[in-house]
């Protein structure tokens, strides 16, 4: 259905006698941050990717998946439909008009979850965004569902009558669900192993959370110690647990401490890994934290991982 003679010409130009190379789908997930239930959802319901089968009936993919499916990614970041994406590269003469700004179908997801919070029906909730996600890679769920959801949460709560009780509804349906994503997608990546946890007196943890997921769902394993952690604590886990990097958040830190301060330095000059920060705090501490030699990830996930994904590989070299 998508193998058209053009789009392999490309794949052979690109990886020469490596083109049939193939791939179990968790390498494919790994490789392109697209989670494998949502590439078994194209695969089943577009038809696009072709696995061939071992003799156990194992699913097996070829590199020209791997750039069909980078392809689609592409393509749905310029806020098309899935359903409009394995049409453009279906028709390659629907290229020329693929700069499509329709951003429609994020606007639905959002007011679904919207008019479910406000009914407190977590049944709906819970349908909207597994919809979501069966069809969109986590990062743009994220991006284009999940945050917006939580920041018209955030402005609207004093205007409306159960205004707290939606948002503590909405955080404790997420912190569940992320918290259960993280704990059963946990063994299954094979990356460099990141720690996480929040800084001292750093109780709100969603942001966090769902960076984990995007971290996961590119490779990352993801060793997540939780809110309010002392820093004194991290170079023996680090140790023990051979971690490749370690990532504090922080995002309503009011004042840095000589305390925190102290913990900190003894902390980032006693690991051999970098130790980067992430959240609002960054913005306001920018200072404080290169001075101490921490690097540097900001408050936005996409450009968070992308910093991420430059200080640590996720498949080092052996």
């Amino acid at each position: 259905m998508c193998t058209s003679n053009k789009l392999y010409n490309v794949v052979e130009l690109y990886f020469g006698q490596y083109a049939m190379s193939q791939y179990p789908i968790r390498e494919i997930s790994e490789l392109t941050g697209v989670p494998t239930t949502t590439l078994r959802a194209w695969e089943r319901r577009y038809g696009l990717l072709k696995p061939s089968r071992t003799p156990k009936g194992h699913r097996l993919y070829s590199t020209q998946d791997i750039v069909l499916v980078k392809e689609v990614v592409k393509l749905l970041k310029k806020n098309h439909t899935i359903s409009e994406a394995i049409r453009i590269i279906n028709n390659p003469e629907l290229r020329a008009k693929d700069e499509s700004h329709n951003e429609g179908h994020w606007d639905s997801y959002q007011q679904r979850m919207l008019k479910s919070i406000e009914n407190f029906n977590e049944q709906n909730l819970d349908r909207t965004y597994n919809d979501a996600l069966s069809l969109y890679p986590v990062d743009m769920v994220t991006e284009h569902v999940i945050i917006p959801v939580l920041a018209t949460l955030g402005k609207r709560w004093q205007q409306r009558p159960a205004g707290i009780a939606e948002e503590h509804f909405f955080s404790a349906f997420l912190r569940n669900k992320l918290g259960a994503r993280l704990h059963h997608e946990s063994n299954r990546s094979r990356g460099s192993k990141i720690l996480v946890c929040c800084l001292p007196g750093e109780y709100h943890e969603l942001g966090i959370l769902l960076f984990c997921i995007s971290a996961m769902s590119h490779g990352y394993q993801i060793l997540y110690l939780g809110t309010d952690m002392p820093p004194t604590q991290l170079p023996l886990v680090t140790e023990q647990a051979g971690v490749a990097a370690i990532l504090l958040s922080g995002t309503r830190i009011e004042h840095w401490t000589d305390t925190l301060d102290s913990q900190l330095h003894n902390c980032i000059s006693s690991v051999n890994i970098p130790v980067m920060f992430g959240g609002e705090c960054t913005d306001r501490f920018e200072s404080e934290i290169t001075r101490l030699g921490g690097k540097i990830l900001g408050s936005e996930h996409t450009q968070a991982l992308q910093q991420m994904e430059q200080i640590v590989d996720i498949f080092p070299r052996k």
